[in-house]
């Protein structure tokens, strides 16, 4: 079996698996709208029960099938340089570059993908390897063709700020925050370039709060600036905002309503 699109593609197939900590759903696609087929708890698609896998299984049948995995396991850098070139392949030769003298593992056990933000910007995403061979091994397991392997963070940022919602216009919110269970993933952004990203871990409504001030502090005083609007997606979080307005109003951020979140969103989970 190939995986022959990794992270993101216009081209995503119809029919996709959002998989988060402790939950999983899926949907397919039919004129621009998201269907949910099936939703399930569980911890994690390695982990299922055998029962929940074969059901599972015959679920998605023998259709090919994507799978959007949340980002605990990857690992994001954004580099700015002073010139870019054109081929890509010399952009990935840059990157890692870069890379190597800022992560102390072993590149070459990661799948690394490099995409280019927009003028001298790269962002570099590393996905270890043997937990995309996880994945691919248990479609391969319940014969469920796997020809995708997205981001779901990667996602967001392409739809929010690469044209995927062009309704949001110059409504397009600064700071993008994902949560899952215990993990939260920050994205800012300026004229649709993302130019911070920073993961954090948080397993309380104090704390999450605490986490995002400390975020802003930090690009207020690194960036010299002040994003005001936020686009929020909790996927299956360990806690809910007890009263979201407020918390928005605390930090004094306004949320934008972004249409098509249910593919990123649990019901209830906010």
């Amino acid at each position: 079996m190939v995986i022959d699109k990794l992270f993101f593609s216009y081209r995503r197939p119809a029919r996709f698996c959002v998989i988060g900590a402790g939950h999983l759903a899926c949907f397919q696609e039919k004129r621009k709208r998201f269907h949910r087929l099936h939703s399930m708890d569980t911890p994690g698609m390695l982990k299922m029960s055998p029962d929940d896998a074969t059901r599972l299984g015959s679920r998605l049948g023998d259709r090919a099938w994507g799978a959007i995995l949340r980002s605990d396991a990857f690992i994001f850098n954004i580099f700015d340089f002073d010139q870019l070139p054109r081929s890509t392949a010399k952009r990935l030769e840059l990157a890692q570059w870069r890379l190597q003298k800022v992560f102390p593992e072993d590149i070459s056990l990661f799948i690394h993908r490099v995409f280019h933000l927009g003028g001298k910007r790269l962002l570099s995403v590393l996905l270890p390897q043997k937990d995309a061979r996880m994945v691919e091994d248990w479609f391969k397991g319940q014969r469920v063709p796997l020809t995708f392997l997205g981001n779901s963070t990667v996602e967001l940022m392409n739809r929010l700020w690469g044209g995927g919602w062009r309704m949001l216009h110059n409504n397009s919110p600064r700071i993008m925050i994902e949560l899952d269970h215990q993990l939260g993933v920050a994205v800012f952004q300026e004229s649709n370039r993302p130019y911070f990203i920073r993961k954090f871990r948080c397993d309380s409504e104090e704390a999450f709060q605490r986490e995002i001030r400390k975020t802003l502090e930090y690009v207020k005083g690194n960036y010299g600036r002040t994003p005001r609007s936020v686009a929020f997606f909790p996927g299956r979080p360990g806690f809910k905002l007890a009263d979201p307005a407020r918390t928005w109003r605390e930090l004094d951020l306004n949320p934008v309503q972004v249409p098509g979140t249910e593919v990123f969103t649990v019901q209830g989970a906010v």
